[in-house]
């Protein structure tokens, strides 16, 4: 809803009615960092592109590999709200270093920063000290959870939930193993959907 830099990016799928943030992956599932996730019953508050607010309540969970637990709210989100594809599997590792990821805070600011290093399960950010953007933050206490995306066209791709500060690190979500224990958590908490993927060139 921002006027700024940020309005093209849909946010609608990030519920930060809580510190502990919670983001679509499907219409009825969401992604929390596992040491810092949500209770049974939480509600889970959602903002459309317009301000229209819908509220959810979390109703399961499952574990992900990782840093990751999947969560289930007790309704879908109608189409105005936006759940996030995943970079597919395939995505070469080796071309991701160096490329620039927004990162998100709990305050809803949002930041651009870089890619660092991707290793098995794992993706660690950089401030962009070479750039003039000038928009970084070391991630604090309280900011786990939060997601960064890559900007694919004109979508915007999951590939990281804060654990740690600084700059950021967390589970990669195009890691092959990381996605097929998000898919395994997906269907047995509702099989009716699944989780989408991006092709990173």
């Amino acid at each position: 809803m921002a006027k700024g830099w940020t309005h093209g990016m849909d946010m609608s799928g990030v519920s930060w009615n809580d510190s502990r943030t919670a983001t679509l992956i499907t219409p009825r599932h969401v992604v929390m960092a596992k040491h810092y996730s949500r209770g049974p019953a939480a509600p889970v508050i959602f903002h459309d592109r317009s301000g229209k607010r819908i509220e959810r309540k979390l109703i399961a969970f499952q574990p992900a590999l990782g840093d990751i637990t999947v969560g289930l709210i007790d309704e879908p989100v109608p189409p105005n709200y936006t759940p996030y594809p995943l970079p597919a599997s395939s995505t070469k590792i080796s071309t991701l270093p160096g490329r620039r990821v927004v990162v998100s805070d709990k305050d809803k600011n949002l930041f651009i920063h870089k890619i660092r290093l991707v290793g098995p399960g794992q993706i660690t950010f950089e401030q962009d000290e070479e750039d003039l953007y000038g928009w970084g933050k070391n991630l604090i206490s309280g900011d786990s959870g939060n997601p960064s995306f890559l900007i694919s066209g004109n979508k915007l791709v999951l590939i990281e939930t804060h654990t740690t500060g600084g700059p950021g690190s967390g589970p990669y979500y195009g890691d092959a193993n990381v996605q097929a224990s998000i898919r395994r958590a997906v269907s047995k908490l509702d099989s009716n959907y699944t989780i989408s993927t991006v092709s990173i060139p």
